[in-house]
């Protein structure tokens, strides 16, 4: 008598509807055939008992696989080429603040969604607020998804670090070897550079950003380290009652390795103490940028020739779009078959990475930007001298986020003072 649940027949109507992996398939039959399970196939009509009807299931197996993935190849050169020609690849979700219709190939600014978009890049760039406190303001204010759901820190990065808001377009986002980014066909709802310094913001505080967020008045936090260890500065402060004043806060930073081990001698450094220190080494910044023309003349050349070559490897990379476009036409006319047009795209794809190396050397992106750090030092002395004084404490703290990458500072002490002499050793600036 049979189990009242026994399998005794598995019956498909094409062997490829059951499975195109010849490992699975092998596995499926031993599993039949162990349990004296029949299995039947309405089109191919093979008898599997028999060693040579097993011989042609696994024969057709095969053939099922390589149709999968040579249908899988082939969809990926689609995608990839479509990307190359400008457009974006979400066909399942449209980007927030765009549109598409049935049918179209290019995506089409939504403006009820794009003013909240180019909200959200202000207020993370300019009003320096975390991503936790833009995702509050906009359930706040009743303002959802593209799904209708709420907004949290995930989603509001994913936006900041989408490049559509760009106006470019990005392939296999997720796989280095294979990811690129060119220029979309569709309309920029940001600009190219408020884009950048939102990636820059979002790679720095990744690194550095502490797990509670700091006061406003401590805003040197994350940026002072120590010039004799190499440490981080932490915040050190404390209250005291005083008889003119009565109680009174000092803010000052303590170098990471004395407070936590106590090997280290650099001495607590005061908020006030950093900022004198800060604007002596800005003043002195811009006198040695001023009376050296000769030098500044030279970096202005050294420019200007990185940005010729930047511009030669542009074009390149543009003779190579165009030349993959024509091989895919030869390919899609059956003029070459479909492994020479794979061995012709790799040698392209090489071509390509070589370039882009290249243009890492140059320390400039594909689009020709290109800023000597002693340009960028002297634009931010410049803006320090200017208007630091005027700025509030959450100003001060979005200023260096937006220009300032790391400061290195000394406290030597003065022989019979409890206080030390502050100097910036050295200033590392953000590069966009």
């Amino acid at each position: 008598m049979l189990p009242l649940y026994c399998i005794i027949t598995v019956l498909v109507f094409k062997l490829d509807r059951l499975t195109r992996s010849v490992g699975d398939l092998v596995f499926l039959m031993d599993l039949f055939r162990d349990n004296k399970c029949d299995f039947n196939s309405l089109t191919e009509s093979i008898d599997t008992s028999t060693a040579s009807g097993r011989m042609f299931i696994k024969i057709i197996g095969i053939f099922a696989e390589f149709e999968r993935e040579n249908i899988g190849e082939r969809v990926r050169v689609g995608k990839e080429r479509k990307t190359r020609e400008g457009y974006a690849n979400n066909s399942s979700q449209i980007s927030y603040g765009f549109n598409r219709e049935k049918g179209e190939l290019i995506q089409t600014v939504y403006e009820p969604e794009a003013k909240n978009v180019r909200m959200i890049f202000d207020m993370y760039v300019n009003q320096g607020m975390s991503l936790s406190a833009i995702a509050k303001s906009l359930n706040l204010q009743k303002i959802t998804s593209k799904k209708g759901f709420l907004w949290n820190a995930a989603t509001v990065r994913s936006v900041l670090t989408n490049c559509n808001y760009a106006g470019n377009v990005r392939y296999c986002m997720h796989d280095s070897t294979r990811n690129f980014e060119v220029e979309g066909k569709h309309e920029a709802i940001i600009t190219e550079e408020l884009y950048q310094q939102a990636q820059i913001l979002i790679e720095k505080n990744a690194k550095t950003a502490p797990s509670k967020k700091p006061a406003e008045r401590n805003y040197f936090v994350n940026f002072l380290y120590c010039d004799d260890c190499g440490q981080r500065f932490l915040p050190h402060n404390s209250t005291y009652h005083t008889k003119k004043n009565g109680k009174t806060t000092s803010y000052a930073f303590q170098c990471r390795t004395r407070f936590l081990k106590g090997n280290c001698t650099m001495k607590a450094i005061t908020v006030l103490k950093v900022e004198n220190a800060l604007t002596q080494y800005f003043a002195q910044f811009a006198d040695t940028f001023d009376s050296n023309q000769a030098e500044s003349q030279r970096l202005q050349s050294e420019e200007q020739n990185n940005a010729a070559q930047v511009q030669s490897y542009r074009n390149k990379l543009k003779f190579y779009d165009s030349k993959e476009k024509e091989i895919m036409g030869n390919y899609t006319n059956g003029i070459i078959d479909f492994d020479s047009y794979r061995k012709l795209k790799k040698q392209l794809d090489d071509d390509r990475v070589f370039i882009r190396t290249e243009l890492g050397k140059l320390n400039a992106d594909e689009n020709g930007n290109s800023r000597p750090a002693t340009i960028v030092g002297e634009e931010v002395a410049a803006t320090f001298r200017e208007s630091w004084q005027g700025l509030t404490n959450a100003e001060k703290r979005l200023f260096l986020t937006n220009y300032v990458k790391k400061i290195v500072v000394r406290n030597d002490p003065i022989e019979g003072s409890r206080y030390g002499t502050t100097t910036v050793t050295r200033v590392e600036f953000n590069s966009y």
